[in-house]
This record gives structure tokens, C-alpha cells and sequence, in this order.
């Protein structure tokens, strides 16, 4: 428990005049700063002195000088100043920054641009980046977005799409799994348990009929996201549909394994979208450049503008 007693707090004001009286040692020129007069810096000192219970300059006949209080105050006074300056200064700027909106599934959100999008913030200062995740398809008409990633091309006349990558699916399980379920055969998917997810229902039918394989009627688990899929997996609950490339690092890494090889099945090519009209705005092109690149830089492609 602190027991420290707390002093009231000086008036922002009076600490203003101390820190100019204290950085030019000089109440005439602190005046000249503040727009007041000598004797209002003066009177504003004394008032400070009295509430402190102690003298924060030396007066010498032609000259000011800070004592060792005044010293070890003006430190921190002006320190403190700083930060308010500071932080008034990026909350003003905040409000008067445009927004750069990115909307796409909470996937990509998750793997792909969250942890990410800090380095096109780094190289786009005047933008406030903001990323929407939705699993729905966001309508450019009615909503306040610049730019979005969507699995499926569409045909509308007024946007622009460009695919970006290529997805395959391919089903995994973690190492553990197997261990702990020896009876598992994955060559007829009997006593194996998959793992599915409500906001992708196709994933699994898809590569089932491709690579005639009929799935265990009732052993499975239904989760409502991609990362909580990814997170049972791991902890070897079951057999997932991975989406390649979005986790090869995992597969490389050990985390996950693909008990099936190369039997994958084409699952989509995910197209950046933007408006015809805002195509040549120079943050869009910035945008498409930079991910781009971050694609390339993570294997997920190996396009190039």
C-alpha cells in the first residue's frame, strides 16, 4: 500500500511560466515568450515558491540562476510538459489523418495482415489504417472501405480485381494426434475426427469428392473460426482442412503435418479489390505494392507488379 503523501498539483499555467522563466533563467524573456508581462512571470513564481514551501531560483542582482531544487524541477517539469505537448500533438493529428480502410475475412486478418500491417503504417504516416474483418462480402457501394481481399472474383463492373495468390486445401493434423490415436485410419478417414468450421462449410466436401473419400458421419468438430480451427489442431483434436500457403510456416515449422502428401485440391485464387475510380490514388497503388511484396516475402507468391 503507498502511503505517500500527495501534494496538490501546481496549475498547468504556473508550471508553463516556470519552465519558460527556468529554460531562458530570465523573467523578462519568459515574458517576452508567453506574451505577459515581467512582473506577471514574477508573480506567478512566488505564487509557485509558496505553494512548493521552497525557493526554485537564486535572485542575484542582474541575474537568475536555478538552486538544486529548482534544477531537479525543471527536469522534470519540463519533461512532463514534453509528453503532454506530445501526446495533445498525435491526438490532434489522429482526428485530422485520413482513414484507410481494408476489409477481408477474419483469415487473412489473422494470418496475413495483422501481423503485418504495422510496416505499411511505418510507410503511410498520414493515413490512419484501419482493417475490417468480416466474413461476409463487404459491399463497396454503401460501405466506408478502400480496398478489400476477397476469395471469390467477382464481376462487378465498377471495381477492379486483381488475384494476388493461388489457395490450395490439403487436410492436417498436428504429430500428436496420430500418437494418441493409433486406431485412426487415415486411409478410410475411419475413427479419424475431423475438424471443420462454420464460416467455410465447402472446404472439406470439396477435396472429399475429389479424392474419393467418404468423412465419418458424426466423430467431428465444428468451430466458428480459422484461428480457433488452427488452435485445435495443434492441440491434436483432430484432422483441420488447411488452406496452403497461408500455413506452411506451420507445416515447416512441425506444428502440423499433411497426412495425405500432395493430395490437394484447388480451392480459389483471393483477388485484391478496389474501385475503378480509385485507382490511380496513390495510397491504393502504395497498398497493392506493398502487399505485393509481402506476398512474395512470405511465398505465398511469386507475382510481381
Amino acid at each position: 500500500m503507498n502511503n505517500q503523501k500527495h501534494h496538490r498539483l501546481p496549475s498547468l499555467n504556473i508550471l508553463r511560466v516556470f519552465e519558460s522563466a527556468a529554460r531562458h533563467l530570465s523573467f523578462k524573456k519568459a515574458a517576452e515568450e508567453l506574451c505577459i508581462t515581467p512582473p506577471a512571470v514574477s508573480h506567478q513564481i512566488r505564487t509557485l515558491e509558496e505553494q512548493l514551501g521552497l525557493e526554485l531560483f537564486t535572485r542575484l542582482n542582474r541575474s537568475l540562476i536555478l538552486n538544486h531544487a529548482g534544477e531537479q524541477y525543471f527536469a522534470q517539469v519540463q519533461h512532463a510538459l514534453q509528453q503532454l505537448q506530445s501526446a495533445t500533438d498525435e491526438l490532434v493529428s489522429a482526428q485530422t489523418k485520413s482513414t484507410f480502410t481494408i476489409n477481408t475475412v477474419p483469415m487473412l486478418v489473422s494470418t496475413l495482415l495483422a501481423p503485418h500491417i504495422h510496416s505499411f503504417q511505418e510507410l503511410q504516416r498520414d493515413f490512419n489504417i484501419q482493417i475490417d474483418s468480416d466474413a461476409a462480402r463487404a459491399d463497396f457501394a454503401i460501405e466506408s472501405l478502400d480496398v478489400a481481399i476477397r476469395r471469390v472474383k467477382g464481376d462487378e463492373p465498377n471495381l477492379i480485381y486483381r488475384p494476388i495468390f493461388k489457395i490450395a486445401i490439403a487436410p492436417v493434423c498436428s504429430p500428436l494426434y496420430l500418437q494418441k490415436n493409433p486406431q485412426a485410419n487415415l486411409a478410410t478417414l475411419e475413427n479419424c475426427r475431423l475438424i471443420r468450421t462454420s464460416v467455410d462449410m465447402g472446404n472439406w466436401p470439396l477435396w472429399l469428392k475429389q479424392w474419393d473419400y467418404k468423412a465419418p458421419k458424426t466423430n467431428e468438430l465444428l468451430l466458428n473460426s480459422f484461428r480457433a480451427v488452427l488452435d485445435a489442431t495443434q492441440s491434436g483434436a483432430g484432422i483441420a482442412m488447411g488452406y496452403l500457403p497461408i500455413i506452411n510456416q506451420m507445416i515447416e515449422r512441425g506444428d502440423v503435418l499433411t497426412p495425405y502428401g500432395d493430395k490437394t485440391t484447388f480451392y480459389g485464387e483471393p483477388c485484391l479489390v478496389y474501385r475503378k475510380k480509385d485507382q490511380d490514388k496513390p495510397i491504393i497503388k502504395a497498398f497493392e505494392q506493398w502487399l505485393t511484396d509481402l506476398l512474395i516475402e512470405l511465398k505465398w507468391s511469386d507475382k510481381k507488379n
